[in-house]
């Protein structure tokens, strides 16, 4: 095994597929560092109540696992609590990016989201807390 990958990184090990959505996939690329982290998410939509693992979070959005993603562009009240932050974060965010049993092949399925209403409170919690991992400058 090679040690010096990280297993949870769903961009390796995809194997032979079509990239023709890589010019679409571009677009919607992160414009801040990502950092990976392990935290229960709450998801809430259209009387939908889903509880996942998020595996990385940035200032703009947030990525989470789960077997059944929510669709593209799907909008999800999402809840969280950072690592020694006793305030949960909560904010709705849509879907950007979905990997299915599809497009994940051996990777991890979920779900990329970006934070579209995300109090300034909350928005500092985060900032704050990525600051402290060295992060954001």
């Amino acid at each position: 095994m090679d040690w010096t990958q990280d297993m949870y990184d769903r961009r390796k090990n995809r194997g032979e597929r079509d990239f023709s959505r890589n010019e679409t996939r571009e677009n919607q690329r992160r414009q801040a560092g990502r950092f990976q982290l392990r935290l229960w998410t709450e998801g809430r939509t259209e009387g939908r109540l889903d509880f996942h693992n998020c595996s990385n979070l940035s200032e703009e959005g947030i990525f989470i696992e789960t077997t059944n993603p929510y669709p593209l562009h799907q909008i999800v009240e999402l809840e969280f609590n950072l690592p020694g932050v006793q305030e949960p974060i909560r904010s709705s965010a849509r879907v950007v990016s979905v990997l299915d049993e599809e497009s994940a092949g051996p990777s991890i399925m979920g779900n990329g989201f970006v934070f579209e209403r995300l109090g300034d409170a909350e928005r500092h919690l985060i900032k704050t807390f990525l600051s402290a991992a060295d992060l954001v400058e």
